[in-house]
C-alpha cells in the first residue's frame, strides 16, 4: 500500500474548478456571439438577399419578410435593407456613370487629361469642359461573376455609348464623341 504524505489530501485538485468555469465562460461568450450574428446586428448591409438558387432579390422598401418552410419547421424572418437615393445623371454637360453593386476602380480621359476614380455602388462623374472623344476604362476590383458592372457615357441627359460586364474582376472600356 501506499504511504500517504501528512497533510496533504489525495484527490481532486482546488484547479480544477477554475477550470470547469473557464470553459462555461468560454461556452457562454461563444453562444452570445453566435445570437449577435444571427439576430443580424453584426451582419453585412447589402442591398439584395441572397435565395437558396443563387439569385438576389432586392427590394426598395425598409423592410421586407421572408418566409422559409421546410418538412419539418417554418420560421419567419424580418430584414431591414437601406434604401438609397436613385442616381441621375445631368441634364448638361459630360458625365460617365459606373453601376456595380461592389467596388471598381478605373480611369476616365477627356481633353488629354485622365482622371483616376475608386468607388462602389452607382455613380456619376461629371466632366466639365469636355470636347473631342470620353474615354472611361473600369474594372471590378472582385471576383463576383453574378452583378454586371456597366458603365456609361452621357452628353445633355442622352446616353451616348454603355457597356457592360459580368465576368470576375471584369473590365469595361466606352469610348464617344462629345
Amino acid at each position: 500500500m501506499r504511504a500517504q504524505i501528512h497533510g496533504r489530501r489525495r484527490g481532486r485538485s482546488p484547479e480544477i474548478p477554475w477550470l470547469l468555469v473557464a470553459t462555461i465562460i468560454g461556452i457562454v461568450v461563444v453562444v452570445v456571439a453566435a445570437l449577435f450574428f444571427a439576430s443580424g446586428l453584426l451582419g453585412s448591409s447589402s442591398s439584395g438577399v441572397q435565395t437558396s438558387s443563387g439569385s438576389t432579390v432586392k427590394a426598395s422598401a425598409t423592410s421586407a419578410t421572408v418566409t422559409s418552410s421546410g418538412s419539418s419547421s417554418s420560421s419567419t424572418s424580418s430584414i431591414v435593407i437601406a434604401t438609397t437615393t436613385p442616381v441621375t445623371v445631368s441634364g448638361s454637360g459630360v458625365s460617365v456613370k459606373v453601376d456595380y453593386v461592389g467596388s471598381y476602380s478605373g480611369t476616365y480621359t477627356t481633353n488629354g487629361e485622365t482622371t483616376k476614380i475608386k468607388n462602389s455602388g452607382t455613380r456619376v462623374f461629371e466632366i466639365t469642359n469636355a470636347t473631342g472623344t470620353v474615354t472611361a476604362v473600369v474594372q471590378k476590383s472582385d471576383n463576383t461573376a453574378t452583378h454586371a458592372l456597366t458603365v456609361s457615357i452621357y452628353k445633355d441627359g442622352t446616353l451616348l455609348k454603355s457597356d457592360n460586364t459580368s465576368e470576375a474582376y471584369g473590365s469595361v472600356t466606352v469610348s464617344a464623341s462629345v
